[in-house]
């Protein structure tokens, strides 16, 4: 009687609790599972993370090329007349670009602005800029001048334009338009960035619109403007 009385007690015991290694085992075990949900935990964060910051950097390509879309579409060849030489109020270079166009809506005023286009190098990279002044502002008089960063962190920018050559007036792209009578055809702009920087930036490419400066005087010997 006694006997099995012990051993109803020590089977009893066995069922209402756990031996220190299936406890030790279940806290490995609990560790394990904790490790592996912290560590997707993070690597979620992290992916969500970088989606924002991409999904940011491609609506700011989208802004800046539709900003230039519309100014350089919209620019106003303005045939202006200096030293005897006439050419139109246009500054393309390899790494940047002038030019006259409307206003800005927020300037909330008519009349045209002088926009730059161009590449700022700075330590450790470099940004692309617009400047935006009044036409009739001074010459020497910047502080009307307004600056915006475009697109920032870049590796390097390349303007090129489409048209005539001088001499052979073969259509072919260039990288310099300077004291020329015409807009050229077209205008590309090319970015690219550090290579750890998968920004994307197709080649943007645009035509503009307004060919011929409508408030020149006409010369029917030349068949063109005398300039201004």
């Amino acid at each position: 009687m006694g006997v099995r009385h012990r051993s109803a007690n020590r089977d009893r015991n066995t069922e209402a609790g756990f031996t220190l290694v299936e406890l030790l085992v279940g806290v490995a075990l609990f560790s394990l599972l904790a490790i592996l949900l912290v560590n997707n935990v993070g690597f979620g964060f992290r992916a969500w993370q970088r989606g924002t910051v991409h999904a940011a950097q491609f609506e700011r390509t989208l802004v800046a090329q539709d900003l230039l879309r519309r100014l350089i579409g919209n620019l106003y060849p303005m045939l202006v007349t200096e030293g005897g030489t006439q050419y139109i109020d246009f500054d393309g270079g390899p790494q940047s670009l002038g030019f006259l166009a409307d206003a800005p809506v927020v300037a909330g005023s008519g009349g045209r602005f002088r926009y730059r286009i161009f590449v700022e190098r700075q330590k450790g990279g470099a940004n692309l800029i617009m400047s935006a002044t009044p036409e009739l502002a001074r010459p020497n008089d910047n502080t009307l001048t307004r600056r915006t960063v475009l697109v920032p962190d870049i590796e390097t920018a390349e303007f090129s334009y489409f048209g005539a050559e001088v001499s052979n007036r073969v259509l072919q792209w260039q990288d310099s338009w300077i004291e020329r009578i015409d807009p050229p055809s077209l205008v590309r702009i090319r970015i690219a960035f550090r290579a750890a920087d998968a920004q994307p930036w197709p080649d943007l490419v645009i035509a503009p619109r307004i060919t011929a400066d409508v408030s020149c005087v006409y010369d029917p010997g030349t068949r063109r403007c005398r300039g201004r």
